[in-house]
């Protein structure tokens, strides 16, 4: 088997703000495993905030394990996740290999890879987020993606409790009633604030809060989830099978976010969503900055599992340029993989892409 990779770099239609930063551009690595006239295609997207790792890290660490995934076996799915487990490298670049080597396997089968792990639905759909802003801008924004067709909104919250309020009446003003709200603190408020917050904004008919507090005080989101009003969803402080365990034991969280990223790939993101459904927790899907590849690897694990009720992938959609085209499909807000084999099939602009392997 032969390995290729490349940097995939792309600015942002905007700035992306949220409680920890300030997003411009998107920067993954795509990688490709060639096996006769197979192909199959995966994505790592680094995250500094979440993972620990940067775009230099996850290179490096592909460069030294490129022999190894070359020889490695995606004959069965336990032979992937134990390949994978095992493989000394970043999450994402984990995540990458997990995704092209399930391509691979389903591709070998002559079906695509959502019925291969699971077949529970034909599409999902997903919300579109907003960035923090001033109040009258993300009213400005929500009400341009309603009139797009888009039925969910996710807003970024946790900058200022008070302004954060501002911001959700101003949304649901705008775009009245029948559109489903979420937001997303991403750690950005105290305890204290949390519930403050989150009680004020309960009467504005808001789904659910993600990540309102730090990803390491379980006993604090535990409180807020006590006292909540709203279903709370958590993110950073899940990243592998064993936090789910974590956070269910501290009874912290109604809803667990999954992103292949921090999973590390598909398949331990089916082990997370498996542990969850048993515990009567649900699950998200969202992403971090992945172009058409890998928001196709997780548009194809959402259609499979029937516990992934909630879904945020629109990370292929927040930027100004797309340099791959293909794989899962966007209709109002509705996403659905092709009825072709793996993940389906890729177009690259090639001129703009950065060959590292």
């Amino acid at each position: 088997m032969k390995i290729e990779a490349y940097i995939h770099r792309v600015p942002l239609l905007e700035p992306f703000r949220i409680a920890t930063g300030v997003s411009l551009e998107s920067r993954t690595i795509l990688i490709r495993l060639l096996d006769g006239e197979l192909e199959g295609w995966g994505e790592a997207c680094p995250s500094r905030n979440v993972l620990g790792e940067t775009l230099e890290d996850s290179v490096e660490s592909l460069r030294r394990a490129a022999r190894l995934i070359a020889e490695s076996d995606y004959s069965s799915l336990e032979r992937i996740y134990e390949f994978v487990s095992s493989l000394e490298a970043t999450s994402s670049v984990k995540a990458a290999v997990d995704m092209a080597l399930l391509d691979l396997y389903a591709k070998s089968l002559g079906k695509p890879l959502w019925r291969v792990l699971g077949g529970y639905r034909d599409e999902v759909e997903t919300d579109i987020t907003i960035g923090i802003m001033e109040p009258g801008e993300m009213a400005e924004r929500a009400a341009r993606y309603v009139e797009r067709g888009f039925r969910i909104l996710k807003l970024k919250l946790g900058e200022d409790p008070e302004k954060d309020i501002e911001r959700v009446k101003a949304v649901r003003d705008a775009v009245g009633e029948g559109v489903r709200i979420r937001v997303d603190a991403n750690q950005g408020w105290s305890v204290e604030q949390a519930l403050r917050t989150i009680d004020r904004i309960a009467s504005y008919e808001v789904e659910l809060v993600e990540q309102p507090t730090r990803w390491d005080d379980l006993e604090g989101l535990a409180e807020i989830r006590a006292e909540s009003p709203l279903p709370i969803a958590l993110d950073e402080t899940v990243k592998t099978p064993e936090d789910a365990l974590t956070v269910i034991r501290a009874e912290a969280a109604d809803i667990v976010n999954i992103k292949l990223m921090k999973s590390q790939g598909i398949l331990g993101a089916v082990r997370i969503a498996s542990i969850c459904e048993a515990a009567g927790v649900e699950n998200m899907i969202g992403c971090f900055g992945e172009s058409r590849v890998g928001m196709t690897a997780a548009v194809h694990f959402s259609q499979a599992i029937r516990n992934v009720k909630y879904y945020d992938l629109d990370c292929d959609l927040l930027v100004a340029e797309s340099l791959v085209t293909g794989g899962a499909s966007i209709d109002k807000g509705v996403r659905k993989t092709p009825e072709e084999p793996g993940l389906g099939r890729f177009s690259f602009r090639w001129d703009r892409l950065t060959r590292i392997l």
